[in-house]
């Protein structure tokens, strides 16, 4: 427990110390914000550019506001989160900052628990205060759309979900590989990856992205079996991630 505490409270000064909060909120709730905006401008900049009236080609509403704000997350937001952690593991194995800590009886598997805690607890609170200011701006500037508060807080927990698979992903990659960029790398490239198992039916019901899909549709049906396996697959990263490190040489 002492550990884990010590780590914790490591993570949260070295993430404020280094703007890592920063970079995450403006990452992941500008597009709250500008995607309304930019959908509500769009029309009239299309109209001043194209002499024919494409407001009549498309019609945006509260939903479609919202589930573009979930596209921005999985194809932007994503990559910020990967970066803004990609070195949270490996800067300290192989920088050979775990020697004093080993030496005093630090625990691996608390180590790693108090990084995955921390870096999910800041994602997810930022992720639910972006869905909640992207879903006031949708809809004070637009009408119509099945949706409300509860499904914008339901697509919020099945992002952040996402977002703890793709974590627990990049903490055991940081701890195999040296180069911090490219763990993010390989990360990146299996979530967005994983986007082609939807076109498989025996296998995108289990299949992390089936969060995503769920997500634009701003419920939890047909995600359970999808949640159930996202959840042991990270927990299968996990424990992988702390049996590496109690394994590390740290000399």
């Amino acid at each position: 427990m002492r550990t884990f505490k010590a780590y914790f409270k490591k993570e949260v000064i070295e993430s404020i110390r280094n703007y890592k909060y920063l970079v995450l909120a403006i990452g992941l709730l500008i597009f709250a914000v500008l995607d309304p905006i930019m959908l509500k401008m769009l029309p009239d900049i299309l109209k001043s550019q194209v002499p024919i009236d494409l407001a009549s080609l498309f019609k945006v509403d509260r939903a479609y506001a919202v589930t573009n704000y979930i596209k921005d997350l999985y194809q932007i937001g994503l990559l910020v989160v990967v970066f803004t952690f990609s070195g949270t593991l490996g800067d300290e194995l192989w920088g050979h900052k775990l020697v004093f800590p080993y030496s005093r009886g630090a625990s691996p598997r608390a180590m790693v628990l108090a990084k995955f805690i921390h870096h999910i607890l800041s994602i997810t609170i930022l992720v639910f205060i972006g869905f909640i200011l992207n879903y006031y701006y949708a809809s004070v500037l637009f009408s119509g759309g099945d949706i409300n508060i509860n499904k914008v807080l339901t697509s919020a927990a099945l992002i952040s979900a996402y977002y703890a698979f793709s974590i627990s992903l990049l903490l055991l990659f940081s701890s195999l590989f040296k180069k911090s960029v490219f763990s993010g790398i390989l990360v990146l490239i299996i979530c967005y990856l994983l986007g082609t198992l939807n076109f498989v039916d025996k296998i995108k019901d289990f299949s992390p992205y089936i969060l995503i899909s769920s997500a634009n549709k701003f419920s939890f049906d047909g995600s359970i079996k999808g949640l159930t396996a996202t959840f042991i697959i990270s927990l299968l990263f996990i424990l992988l991630t702390m049996h590496r490190l109690k394994k590390a040489e740290v000399i």
